[in-house]
């Protein structure tokens, strides 16, 4: 007997026991019962009942007797649990452990503590509830049932991920493969754990996928309170994506099942998540209703982790209702039902819960005292977002409040303290976008310390933040959208095998043909919902009702976005394609608008040749036809139609055939147009990307690069440098590696400040404007003319010998000096400027030895030497490995502009000789 079973399995034992009677039901009964009891309580009772009873008057083995006794006690228990009834949950539990001890039946103790588990879960005893789970872990091993214990150790990872994920995850990836395919069994809490491990790293797309897949794992194997809890969590998951009407939809499903069973601990969960997902939506007094119902429902176990959740959510509701008093109550309880639970950074929430109350009602000493616990355990289990959220408590509370741990200090300044070191902690989470509104905070603080050049670059980063969280929250959008759509597919795939199980299983054809069907519809289905091209769908679905079905015409309409009209999107009358047209969806004539409207099937059989009956102009008679809706759950996308010439064509089979393919076709419609909503929201992320990207890279004055556009692409030009020297070291009479140098030019305008001085910033912009020309003028399209600040600007020539850089410097030179500057249409100014140089790689015999950062310093004490000697000049700093750069440096000099930089020079070469370097000038 398994610890759980699937519902294939289920319908067998059900077959089976209707074909028995009295004794020999009983190895039918049983396991039956034991299947049944979360799926059904009342059934698992009922069998569990009978069972005794026929045990009485078959005991003639007392083990076997004694096994199957105890078992029935222990569904007993389980029913007990799940009715809330823990002291009669434990009571039969432990009974039934006992029972089994004695026989030495390991698995079925393993089931026992594994019971116990789930009971000291709701008690609120974590210690024996871990306690219990680890020797059922281990009987079951001692069993030999390898699923039994890969489900036990599932659940203890779920259970662990809460506490610690960093360590879940790699607990997981240390006991399950990653590529092993698990049964429904295990899947429902290991799908669960690796979703909240998700959850807890902010991959909140990846942990709606796997808390769906858990809730339909656990469903499918009778787990139900483990299936209603992933619902929950799948609603708390939608919630932080930002997708509130997901996330109340599954918190729903969660409810409702819950509600079916009356199980008071499911029921309460799923009212607390389903009051949270209200209180996010700002419906509170309808999330107050359901709150306080989970709360009064908890009253018999005040211990739960989730009575503590509860009170701290009201405590949340509490807050945004204005209503410190009541706030602070709640959270003042829920701190106090923690603690046994050993979950710290909750009770860091609930102690910052109490310190915002606090905070609100004026009591600052127990604000300041509350939230500095709250932060030093936060700190303690180096959990940054709560660091983060309490240090922004303490920013406010300094506003009113200027006491700090070590100093007074003004509010301002206090309120800026705490808030940078929120900020500090922001930045060193990997792949987090800062929040707008702490940079904003900033901003302000900074703006009420006269210190307005900070304020107004932390006011440019929140715009940025706001415009990156946009983007996040579309890309969370789509995540949203692509799972539910595709949990949407999935349940309505399931949903419809299910309908044509049970049409098949009703019919009085043979067994064989039903069989067929099933399997033919399932592959159509399959392949028809894999296509997200609309017209592909109409041709699939036009190809396999004429495999299936008589039908001279076939036909879909489909619903007008405004609603109130219907659009032949594809007809097909014996091979020839319709002629499309619209109707209203109230036409009193149409059968197509009255399918929609009512949303049921409509079967019209006709006499030959009447008069009653309306045909479209240039169509055939038809005699049968059948019309069905196109539905998404309540959702209305069309209607769909085949006619034959044939009188009564469509009887029960056809008309299931074609209401299986229409909710097929339903579904792939739907993917289509939401996959088609998807393309079109990635292309604009992808176009906003660009447009970002772009922007980042690009001085927005001059147009020119900026130095991340260098950083992001100078490192491809250097390994091509490189590796040109390295060949030709390798073989030097095949390579001049001379051609492949890089030269960097730092140029910097000379007497800029007195253009601002003079004739104002804005004739400084035009300048810098210009330069931009200029410096274009004398480089080719392929280098980098880089803004490096203010107005110096960085040249790459990325192909350019190392003779040839003094003439290109030159070059630069005369080409700022020989043209004035416009400032106005009467106004101009002549300007001049300095450039400092150096080549890549500096030392030609030792390539690697320095970086090309290292060679744009170089190239900036080129520029100081000049700007140190008089301007207008060009300086470059280069290595001779033999010192003959006499000749070279004594041309050079004699030319006049050069000529104040000699003692610079000088002083630089002594500098550089200790490197064993000669500089040389041109």
């Amino acid at each position: 007997m398994d610890l759980y079973a699937l519902d294939e399995e289920i319908f067998a034992l059900e077959t089976k026991l209707s074909l028995l009677e009295s004794t020999p039901r009983l190895a039918v009964l049983i396991p039956l019962a034991w299947y049944l009891r979360q799926r059904n309580c009342q059934r698992a009772l009922a069998l569990g009942e009978e069972a005794r009873e026929l045990l009485q008057h078959a005991r003639n083995d007392d083990t076997w007797y004694r096994r199957n006794l105890a078992r029935i006690g222990l569904i007993h228990g389980e029913v007990h649990w799940l009715n809330g009834e823990l002291e009669s949950a434990e009571q039969c539990a432990m009974d039934a452990l006992k029972e089994f001890e004695q026989i030495n039946d390991l698995l079925a103790v393993g089931d026992s503590f594994f019971l116990l588990t789930s009971i000291y879960r709701d008690f609120g005893q974590i210690k024996k509830r871990d306690q219990y789970l680890r020797m059922a872990i281990e009987n079951y091993g001692f069993g030999g049932d390898i699923e039994r214990q890969q489900i036990a150790l599932a659940r203890s990872l779920h259970n662990g991920a809460i506490r610690d994920p960093k360590f879940t995850a790699a607990e997981i990836y240390r006991h399950f493969n990653v590529t092993e395919i698990y049964p429904n069994t295990v899947l429902a809490w290991l799908a669960s754990a690796k979703a909240i491990v998700c959850n807890k790293i902010g991959d909140m797309g990846e942990s709606c996928r796997l808390h769906i897949q858990a809730h339909r794992a656990a469903y499918e194997s009778g787990q139900i309170r483990q299936a209603i809890l992933a619902a929950t969590n799948a609603g708390d998951s939608f919630a932080t994506l930002g997708d509130l009407d997901a996330a109340l939809e599954w918190d729903e499903i969660a409810l409702a099942t819950a509600r079916s069973n009356h199980w008071p601990s499911s029921l309460a969960t799923a009212l607390l998540q389903t009051g949270n997902a209200l209180r996010l939506l700002e419906r509170y007094d309808d999330a107050k209703e359901k709150l306080v119902e989970s709360l009064n429902i908890q009253k018999k176990i005040p211990g739960s982790r989730t009575f503590a959740h509860t009170l701290c959510y009201l405590g949340d509701l509490s807050l945004d209702l204005n209503l410190p008093n009541e706030a602070l109550g709640f959270f003042e309880v829920a701190a106090e039902k923690i603690i046994e639970h050993k979950e710290p950074i909750f009770l860091s929430d609930c102690w910052r819960g109490q310190a915002i109350a606090y905070c609100r009602l004026g009591d600052y000493p127990k604000t300041s005292d509350k939230i500095h616990a709250a932060l030093e355990v936060a700190r303690q289990h180096e959990n940054i977002d709560e660091q983060i959220k309490c240090l922004r408590v303490l920013a406010e509370l300094s506003r009113n409040y200027l006491h700090s741990p070590t100093e007074i200090v003004t509010a301002p300044n206090l309120a800026l303290h705490y808030l940078l070191q929120a900020l500090t902690l922001c930045t060193s989470i990997r792949g987090i976008t800062v929040p707008a509104d702490l940079l904003d905070e900033i901003a302000n603080n900074y703006a009420q310390l006269s210190d307005f050049e900070s304020a107004y670059q932390f006011s440019k980063r929140a715009a940025q933040a706001k415009e990156d969280r946009r983007l996040n929250e579309a890309r969370n959008r789509a995540t949203a959208m692509q799972v539910r759509y595709d949990n949407e597919r999935h349940r309505a795939d399931a949903e419809h095998h299910r309908r044509i199980a049970q049409a098949e299983a009703t019919r009085a054809t043979s067994l064989q043909e039903s069989s067929n069907t099933l399997e033919t519809l399932g592959l159509i289905g399959r392949e028809i919902t894999a296509n997200l091209n609309v017209d592909t769908v109409f041709e699939a679905l036009h190809k396999h009702v004429n495999e299936l079905l008589e039908a001279n015409s076939f036909g879909i309409c489909l619903l007008e976005p405004n609603g109130q009209e219907l659009q032949l999107a594809f007809g097909m009358e014996n091979g020839v394609p319709l002629e499309h047209f619209k109707t209203t969806i109230d036409h009193p004539v149409s059968a197509f608008a009255r399918c929609a409207r009512e949303r049921e099937e409509i079967v019209i059989e006709r006499e030959s040749g009447s008069q009653d009956h309306y045909v479209v102009p240039g169509t055939i008679e038809t005699l049968s036809l059948l019309y069905m809706p196109l539905l998404i759950g309540e959702r209305l996308l069309g209607a769909m139609s085949i006619q034959s010439i044939h009188a009564h064509q469509y009887g029960e089979r056809e008309r299931s055939i074609l209401r299986t393919l229409a909710a097929y076709g339903a579904i792939a419609l739907d993917n289509a147009s939401a996959y088609k909503q998807l393309q079109a929201t990635l292309t604009t992320l992808r176009e906003t990307q660009n447009q970002l990207e772009e922007v980042s890279i690009t001085d927005p004055l001059t147009g020119l690069r900026n130095r991340r556009f260098l950083l992001q692409h100078i490192e491809a030009d250097v390994a091509r440098v490189l590796r040109a020297y390295d060949d030709h070291l390798q073989t030097p009479q095949e390579h001049n590696p001379s051609d492949e140098d890089m030269v960097f030019f730092m140029v910097d305008i000379d007497h800029f400040k007195s253009i601002n001085d003079t004739y104002g910033h804005a004739c400084g912009d035009l300048v810098l404007v210009q330069m931009r020309h200029r410096l274009q003028s004398v480089f080719r399209e392929s280098d980098y003319l880089i803004r490096w600040g203010g107005e110096e600007f960085l040249v790459v020539a990325r192909t350019c010998n190392r003779k040839d850089a003094p003439l290109v410097a030159e070059r630069i030179r005369k080409t700022i000096a020989s043209t004035p500057f416009l400032l106005t249409n009467e106004v101009e100014t002549s300007r001049t400027c300095s450039v400092g140089y150096a080549s890549f790689p500096f030392l030609p015999h030792q390539p690697h030895l320095l970086t090309w950062a290292q060679v744009v310093n170089f190239a900036d004490q080129g520029l100081y030497m000049v700007k140190k000697s008089g301007r207008n000049a060009c300086i470059g700093i280069a290595h001779t490995a033999e010192r003959q750069s006499e000749e070279f440096y004594n041309r050079v000099m004699r030319q006049p502009h050069h000529a104040a930089n000699a003692g610079s020079i000088q002083i630089l070469s002594q500098k550089v000789q200790q490197m064993d370097d000669v500089i040389s000038a041109s």
